[in-house]
This record gives C-alpha cells, sequence and structure tokens, in this order.
C-alpha cells in the first residue's frame, strides 16, 4: 500500500471553496477508483489551540492523505480522463499545490 499527502494552501478568501471541491469533486471521483482504499482532508487547529500545546503551525492550510493498494493503480487514477477533468478544479482554487507518495510498512485499522 501507499500514500499520497498533498498539502495545499487556500487562494485568499478561498478556503471554503478549496474544502468543497476537494472533498465534493476531487475525492468524490477519487474514491471511485480501482485501487483507492482511503482518504481523509485535515485543517490545522486554530493558532491559540497549536501554542497552548506546544505544537508548531504548518506551512500549508488544508492536508489531503490517501491511501492506495498500490502506485501502478494511484498512476492509472492520475491518468485517467476523470482525473483531467477534477484536478484543474482544485488547483483553481489553491495558491499552492505540493505532494509527496510514500510507502506504507504498516497500517493500523484502515
Amino acid at each position: 500500500m501507499i500514500a499520497l499527502d498533498v498539502y495545499f494552501n487556500a487562494k485568499d478568501g478561498e478556503s471554503a471553496e478549496l474544502e468543497r471541491v476537494i472533498v465534493e469533486v476531487w475525492m468524490e471521483a477519487m474514491r471511485q477508483q480501482p485501487g483507492f482504499v482511503n482518504a481523509t482532508l485535515m485543517t490545522p487547529l486554530p493558532q491559540e489551540e497549536l501554542e497552548a500545546m506546544g505544537a508548531v503551525r504548518p506551512p500549508f492550510s488544508h492536508e489531503v492523505l490517501s491511501y492506495w493498494e498500490s502506485e501502478e493503480l494511484r498512476q492509472a487514477w492520475v491518468g485517467r480522463d476523470i482525473h483531467q477533468e477534477v484536478w484543474p478544479q482544485v488547483e483553481a482554487a489553491a495558491e499552492m499545490i505540493m505532494y509527496t507518495v510514500s510507502n506504507c510498512d504498516e497500517s493500523w485499522n484502515l
């Protein structure tokens, strides 16, 4: 299994739009793909809560972590026409996008 970890910064004032496109468009299409296992959308806690617990604020506003049975199946999704339809909508709502792909050597309760 592999994990795709995508980091986003929303365009100014478009945080709600970025979340909507991620959840209603991108994740909705992603979850229907062969090899897709699970995904989650994460946003940082408020700054004061992070400071109170000694945690740092990440340099991004949103993070999507998705799990796939294999990198080959994830790449197949990226190559499909549906990905070419939905991904530009995510890009349009984001100021910055970075990603990494990792092997999942161990997992619990996925």
